[in-house]
């Protein structure tokens, strides 16, 4: 058996799955492929939309879709997220979902405006998305005691942190949210956290013709 390995981006979407294996204490390794190869038939046949990131598993099977990902690594590693069948559980992957088809979304079209409209439409589109993100922050705050969960840290700290990092406009992000505040820089305090961050590779200049250019 071998270790883990992410196939990732430079501060991209796969920095939650280096998050949770470093927190789980678990070795992987990771690769950070030209735009030529993510646009090669190998990587296609991994990922049918050649999105990143990837973990293949240490059996050699591979697992795409950021979600995916992560419920494989807290399924197997204890502490990421609550026991399964408690209400505990319901909440945590209710959070993972409004991360991941709102959050997230909005961030890519606030990133990646043209995918969703001509350059007419560019402003509404990212007042529109940054509008919605607005709303969610709002009722994070409301909500966080102190972590997403409750007391328990869970996965779902780590990937909202991860998604934060994409905003334009942090300083707007945390203004009127203490607790939005502490959260996000207790999970940046964290070595694992740190480690991370420190490792990442300086990020090449976006592939315009790869359409979408972060993971989820």
């Amino acid at each position: 058996m071998g270790q883990y390995h992410i196939v990732g981006r430079s501060g991209a979407g796969s920095l939650i799955a280096e998050f949770l294996l470093r927190e789980a204490n678990v070795g992987y390794a990771i690769s950070f492929p030209t735009s030529d190869e993510v646009k090669s038939p190998d990587f296609y046949a991994a990922n049918p939309l050649g999105r990143i990131p990837i973990l293949i598993c240490p059996d050699g099977e591979q697992v795409f879709e950021t979600l995916a990902i992560i419920n494989h690594i807290t399924s197997r590693f204890s502490g990421l997220a609550p026991q399964a069948n408690t209400p505990q559980s319901d909440r945590y992957h209710q959070y993972m979902a409004l991360l991941a088809t709102s959050v997230y979304p909005a961030y890519h079209r606030q990133h990646h405006t043209k995918y969703y409209g001509d350059v007419t439409a560019a402003t509404s589109i990212q007042l529109m998305a940054r509008a919605e993100q607005q709303i969610i922050f709002n009722h994070l705050e409301d909500i966080l005691d102190p972590y997403i969960c409750g007391k328990d840290l869970t996965a779902a700290d780590f990937y909202f942190y991860m998604l934060s990092r994409w905003d334009l406009d942090k300083a707007a992000m945390r203004e009127g949210r203490p607790k939005l505040n502490a959260l996000l820089d207790e999970i940046r305090a964290r070595s694992s956290v740190d480690a991370v961050i420190a490792a990442q590779p300086p990020r090449a200049k976006p592939d315009k013709s790869l359409g979408l250019t972060v993971g989820k």
